[in-house]
């Protein structure tokens, strides 16, 4: 029986710079790049840049969306542009009616299953939606990671403005993406999601953008250890 491995959008540009591959989820995701401790040090110190595309993305719309993100997972009331834990990853409100789920990629069937359970049991509208093939995500790690969107986009990006864990919808070198702080350990992060046909432009755009920042693209790996680093 053949199984189908699905790709990033940033596949082929991976696959044409070297980089490794591996399997999750049913997803072909990147290992590295070749130059670990390169991308390392550029996170450590400067920028680095990563295809995270294979993380599950779920969105709940209408107006009991709230509702279903209160009964599925006992969340209180969350301020527009802010995120909270759930199981297996993070809730992020962007509207009264809108919510983002970033869950990892192995638990985004549980996600839907669960929510759209809440959904058939509370008032009003609520629709559960798996984006995640949909959808590219791309993440900037690094102390200069704010140096580097800050270039792209013109969102006050100061940490007093945009802690960890807050989403906003904006444009980021002229696409619609949806941004979410999502810092890796003590290193501060972005995750720049948008549109899966987007993706490949945004991740050439953001190496250009950063190259005097000495930007360097990370895997999988890297993105592990810096996290152990963190903990």
């Amino acid at each position: 029986m053949n199984t189908t491995i699905k790709q990033t959008p940033i596949y082929h540009i991976a696959r044409e710079a070297g980089a490794s591959f591996g399997e999750e989820a049913g997803w072909r995701v990147v290992l590295g790049f070749g130059q670990d401790e390169a991308g390392l040090e550029a996170a450590r110190r400067g920028v680095a840049l990563a295809d995270c595309s294979a993380r599950g993305k779920v969105l709940v719309e209408g107006d009991a969306a709230m509702g279903v993100i209160q009964g599925a997972w006992d969340v209180t009331e969350l301020d527009v542009g802010r995120g909270t834990p759930i199981g297996g990853g993070h809730a992020y409100r962007l509207r009264d009616d809108r919510y983002f789920l970033s869950v990892v990629v192995d638990a985004v069937a549980e996600t839907v299953r669960v929510a759209q359970a809440q959904a058939e049991t509370v008032d009003g509208l609520a629709a559960v939606t798996d984006v995640t093939h949909g959808r590219g995500e791309l993440w900037l790690i690094g102390p200069a990671a704010r140096t580097l969107l800050s270039r792209l986009c013109g969102l006050d990006l100061h940490p007093g403005v945009f802690p960890n864990h807050t989403a906003r919808e904006s444009s980021v070198a002229k696409t619609k993406q949806l941004i979410i702080r999502r810092d890796v350990g003590r290193l501060p992060a972005f995750a720049l999601i948008g549109g899966r046909s987007l993706a490949a432009y945004l991740w050439k755009t953001a190496l250009e953008a950063g190259r005097d920042l000495q930007l360097a693209p990370v895997g999988q790996a890297a993105l592990s250890q810096l996290r152990q680093e963190g903990a």
